[in-house]
């Protein structure tokens, strides 16, 4: 498994993917037109997020991932709801999804979350511990996926879609 920064070449295949039922499923009532999915995910989308693309054993992309550290978004309410649970301000957090409909359920979505959280949010960011996040309850594939890579659960917080399952990886796990 690798990874590469998501390009501009990527929006195609990210508005693909954030249109596709299997995701749209667990990302209700974010905007993914074109314009959404440019803005949010293009190059120039002016915040400190890093985008990545997951590749498999052929270098072809099957999942996009995300990083950033949480002190960055102090009045986002997932974030707020982290602090509530105790997560520190040097946490990172981070979003996933598995793109590719052929891809899920083969062992991809916790290879990914695995190597992206030892690689680069670890590898990268010295200072950033731990890593977050919080997947819907109902997502049982994500938080399963989340603790086949060594995240375990550290609480539950309410969100207007749904309770979500905070979940946590410590450096020191790594």
């Amino acid at each position: 498994m690798d990874f590469r920064p998501l390009t501009d070449a990527d929006l195609p295949l990210m508005h693909r993917w954030l249109n596709e039922p299997g995701v749209v499923e667990w990302w209700e009532g974010e905007d993914v037109s074109w314009e959404a999915v440019c803005d949010d995910y293009g190059e120039d989308h002016g915040d400190p997020v890093e985008h990545w693309l997951a590749l498999d054993d052929q270098r072809e992309p099957i999942g996009w991932i995300q990083c950033y550290a949480i002190a960055d978004f102090p009045d986002e309410d997932e974030v707020r709801a982290w602090y509530q649970l105790g997560v520190p301000e040097a946490a990172a957090g981070i979003d996933y999804l598995i793109g590719e409909p052929s891809a899920r359920g083969k062992g991809w979505g916790s290879r990914m979350i695995d190597a992206f959280v030892t690689n680069i949010v670890f590898g990268r960011h010295p200072g950033w511990d731990p890593v977050c996040a919080s997947p819907y309850e109902a997502n049982i594939a994500s938080w399963r996926a989340m603790e086949k890579a060594g995240f375990s659960h550290a609480g539950t917080f309410d969100d207007p879609a749904g309770p979500c399952r905070l979940m946590a990886r410590h450096r020191d796990a790594a």
